[in-house]
């Protein structure tokens, strides 16, 4: 029986059916091998008929232990440091810096970093972390922390993790005053949908809010495209978060697409004869693998600037994950770039290498 987990009715309708993907797309593994035999599920997407709120159903966090060698960080380039300025000043421009603030997970530190350079008061928690800063805890957080009371709660890419959403943001009103502030970052189903992003769609994630859906929690919130539209930024006060039985929308948004037409293209740009790589190890590269290339045998490798994840490889593929400074090295005429966001940053790296490589995003 699948239920929404925001309503916990039965008045949901499947709406996708994804193929099995890996249920970490965030970790990397040590041998190609291990890679190759990591678990992979299949990843059903619903719709809640009272809220339009999809979601993945018979999703299981059992199966995923989020440690250490989760590796979802996006620090080293230089877009996204901008982009983490950019909501540091969004915080600050609605005067909530000066609150005691607790980042719900915090990840690797570099957000709370960030705020604790600049004088912030906060404390992270996050089971991933591997520093030892004292501001970090190192745990999922539960009811164990409710004495971690804030002015200001950060939840940046997180509650798209959280198998039941609404009881956690409950958890975390009841542990709060009705005046602490809390700002949500997700993922937005509206530009998945917008640009058939079939990448998009995978296990880590079991919830998809669009601006409408996470609206419908809060008698008032408000909603800010960021990351040029990818996310989108809630700030809303915990004592605003309605009561289950007051969550519904009287028009509700019917999500039909079936991502075939991505996936036909997505097939094509890999099939192509040529000695091509992809640029980025992240979720949405591992998802686009899995899905066009799951023996490896069209794409020689992943580019990714982050250390961490260079010389290992791709859960259910096994490609193997290098340094920009492979393509000194290697004969490679094509990358395909599977976050756009990043061109710009991409192009100028090769460039600074003294190579002319063709790049291709996943757009049509």
């Amino acid at each position: 029986m699948i239920v929404s987990p925001i309503t916990q009715t039965e008045h949901v309708m499947c709406i996708f059916e994804q193929k099995e993907v890996p249920v970490f797309q965030n970790k990397v593994y040590k041998t190609k091998e291990e890679a190759a035999g990591c678990m992979k599920l299949p990843v059903k997407l619903y719709q809640c008929q009272d809220t339009g709120f999809v979601f993945s159903g018979g999703f299981d966090p059992e199966v995923l232990d989020y440690n250490e060698d989760y590796q979802n960080e996006q620090g080293n380039s230089d877009y996204f440091q901008e982009h983490l300025e950019s909501v540091f000043k969004l915080i600050s421009e609605r005067h909530l810096l000066n609150r005691k603030i607790v980042e719900i997970g915090c990840g690797k530190g570099l957000f709370l970093d960030l705020m604790l350079n600049r004088g912030c008061d906060v404390i992270g928690i996050d089971p991933t972390y591997e520093g030892t800063s004292e501001y970090v805890i190192k745990d999922y957080y539960s009811n164990e922390y409710s004495h971690l009371k804030a002015g200001l709660i950060v939840l940046r890419h997180t509650l798209e993790h959280i198998a039941l959403p609404y009881d956690f943001l409950k958890m975390i009103s009841d542990a709060n005053e009705k005046e602490t502030v809390v700002y949500i970052e997700i993922p937005t189903y509206e530009w998945i949908y917008r640009n058939n992003a079939i990448e998009d769609i995978f296990y880590e994630h079991c919830n998809y809010f669009t601006t409408k859906s996470i609206k419908a929690l809060f008698h008032e919130a408000e909603v800010i495209p960021v990351f040029n539209g990818q996310y989108i930024g809630i700030f809303a006060k915990l004592g605003m978060l309605k009561d289950r039985s007051e969550i519904h929308e009287e028009v509700i948004e019917t999500y039909s697409q079936s991502f075939q037409t991505a996936l036909n293209h997505y097939n094509n740009l890999v099939g192509t004869a040529s000695q091509k790589m992809i640029w980025g190890a992240g979720a949405k590269g591992s998802t686009f693998l899995n899905l066009t290339d799951d023996k490896a045998e069209k794409v020689l490798g992943v580019i990714d600037i982050n250390p961490k994840k260079q010389n290992k490889f791709i859960g259910g593929t096994g490609h193997r994950i290098y340094s920009p400074e492979i393509l000194k090295e290697l004969p490679v005429d094509e990358i395909i770039v599977v976050n756009k966001n990043y061109m710009a940053e991409i192009d100028a790296t090769i460039k600074a290498m003294g190579l002319e490589i063709n790049l291709k995003t996943l757009e049509r």
